[in-house]
């Protein structure tokens, strides 16, 4: 076959000429490609290119929306719970101060009723651990158990419920232990204390104890709720897991604050919470994290995803590196992310961290993003070009298989006699053979009229032949010497037309013939005819054929 192609296509250059096996290729490839084309062209119009990047974008967009939303609302909600938390453990404290009659700066000269204390909240701190979404609560009191330890000034006393499996759709059978506090008091309530256990907080590097502490201090006349505070992800001492801290001051009746407290979301409950839909997209994460100039400061925030960040922590901060393809892109030295971000309000209005910003990103490592907007174009691509080459295949198998009847009928005509028997499957070819038939009936018809024709002169020819033979032998004896002397003479008196005229007579030819063979009419023959007379003093055709054959018998002698 491939020697059968070669040898076509050198034949196709040699003459400038193509086969009508390619023309039909040709044919059935270029109606192929224009028809695929045609459609990728309606898929791109319509927006089906395998490009997947309004789909990420409208996924990303309303995984964002509903996420930050309910990170507003939940934690609205959680703020609302630790103010009623702090008003609850205010109004006991107050009632404990005046009952021991002390006032609530005197608390840190009394370490002996820092115990009792704690006691009276808590009530307060197990309920709220039992019926609200949160992974522990907390309160810090600016005072230690032991003052004239060398560590007094950074350790408080306070207690830490934690919530061991914290659970969104379960509030009854809760399992709590303790972080922090008196071991007593926790044996008392039936809690029990945690491998990280510690009596009081460490506050070393605990910027939300003290910064809390001071701007209550030095916003007297604002309400409790105005002056709670979300701190960024905290570890505390010895503790392995992290959290954002709701932190709200306790304050006196008498202005005195003493004491902090609040709620904590654990890395588990924000996991459970606000992880994205991961169906679509494995590697995909929510991050919430406080602003700052260049990014998002995710050393400081949470993320939550899948099981490909269980566990994960962001430790540096993202700096915002180019928004391309409706995306933001942001970089550490630990990896690349896109997606989008979307700034969240925690504080109320007239709140002094009112204008500390947060935000809310739905992000995925960058090369899983730009492969997920990419999405099937590599497939829609190949697809088009296995499409192209499936074409070409059925183009030449459809071409030759079409061809085939008509090649074997060109081969036979070519090749073999034609048989009236033969039937083509195609009609045209039926048609062709029925013409080129009827042609070879016509050839034979006007070949069998030439033969009989040239069989007739044939015959007339010999016929004349054999009269003027007879007529030279009858009338041999009957001619004057002198005359017929004379008679040789004048020829060469003749023209060259007369000549060749006279030669047609003696070869036997009747006059019919000889006007076909010059193309004149009969008066111009006979206009000869006298002159040929005339000149060769004969009266007669008669007279002439009888000169003539004399004159051919001679010249046979």
């Amino acid at each position: 076959m491939l020697r059968q192609a070669l040898s076509l296509w050198k034949k196709e250059r040699k003459r400038k000429e193509t086969t009508l096996h390619r023309r039909l290729i040709l044919f059935f490839v270029s109606i192929s490609i224009f028809l695929i084309l045609a459609f990728a062209l309606l898929l791109m119009i319509f927006g089906i290119t395998g490009k997947d990047e309004k789909t990420v974008e409208t996924h990303i967009n309303t995984e964002l929306t509903d996420i930050a939303q309910s990170i507003e609302d939940d934690f609205a909600k959680t703020a609302l719970d630790g103010i009623s938390i702090a008003e609850s453990i205010s109004r006991r404290s107050d009632m404990f101060f005046l009952q021991h009659e002390i006032t609530p700066g005197e608390l840190a000269e009394h370490p002996e009723l820092i115990e009792p204390l704690l006691a009276e909240y808590m009530e307060t701190l197990i309920n709220t651990v039992k019926n609200s979404y949160c992974g522990g609560t907390f309160v810090l009191l600016d005072a230690t158990v032991l003052p004239d330890a060398p560590y007094a000034d950074t350790q408080k006393a306070g207690v830490f419920l934690k919530k061991t499996q914290p659970l969104t759709t379960e509030m009854v059978g809760v399992k709590i232990h303790c972080l922090r506090g008196p071991a007593q008091l926790a044996r008392d309530n039936g809690i029990m204390l945690l491998g990280q256990w510690r009596m009081e907080f460490n506050t070393v590097g605990e910027q939300f104890f003290e910064d809390v502490m001071e701007t209550a201090k030095n916003n007297p006349v604002l309400p409790i709720s105005r002056l709670y505070y979300w701190s960024g992800r905290v570890v505390l001492e010895g503790n392995s897991e992290s959290g954002f801290l709701l932190c709200v001051p306790l304050r006196s009746s008498d202005g005195t604050v003493f004491g902090v407290c609040g709620i904590e979301v654990s890395d588990r409950l924000f996991k459970q919470l606000y992880s994205p839909e991961g169906d679509s997209y494995d590697s995909i994460f929510t991050a919430v994290a406080p602003l700052h100039t260049d990014g998002l400061g995710t050393s400081r925030g949470m993320i939550a995803g899948n099981y490909y960040l269980t566990g994960n922590r962001l430790i540096e901060d993202l700096t915002v590196k180019e928004s391309r393809n409706s995306f933001e892109y942001f970089s550490s030295t630990l990896g690349s992310y896109g997606g989008k971000s979307q700034e969240i309000k925690l504080y109320p209005h007239g709140s002094p961290y009112e204008d500390d910003g947060w935000s809310v990103a739905i992000l995925m490592p960058e090369e899983i993003l730009n492969d997920a907007i990419e999405g099937n174009l590599s497939y829609f691509i190949y697809t088009i070009i296995v499409l192209l080459f499936i074409s070409l295949i059925v183009s030449v198998v459809i071409s030759r298989y079409y061809l085939k009847p008509v090649k074997a009928a060109l081969d036979s005509i070519q090749n073999n006699p034609y048989d009236e028997r033969q039937v083509a499957p195609y009609l045209e070819i039926n048609d062709l053979f029925e013409f080129l038939a009827s042609k070879d009936r016509e050839y034979e018809e006007t070949l069998r009229e030439k033969e009989e024709h040239s069989l007739k002169m044939k015959n007339e020819y010999e016929q004349a032949q054999r009269e003027i033979s007879r007529l030279a032998y009858l009338r041999k004896t009957e001619i004057d010497p002198d005359a017929y002397s004379e008679f040789l003479e004048s020829l060469s008196r003749l023209t060259k037309t007369e000549r060749e005229i006279f030669n047609l007579y003696i070869a036997g030819k009747s006059a019919r013939e000889i006007m076909d063979e010059f193309d004149i009419t009969e008066n111009t023959l006979k206009y000869h005819n006298r002159n040929i007379y005339s000149k060769l003093g004969v009266t007669s055709r008669k007279e002439l054929l009888r000169y003539a054959a004399l004159l051919n018998e001679e010249q046979k002698h």
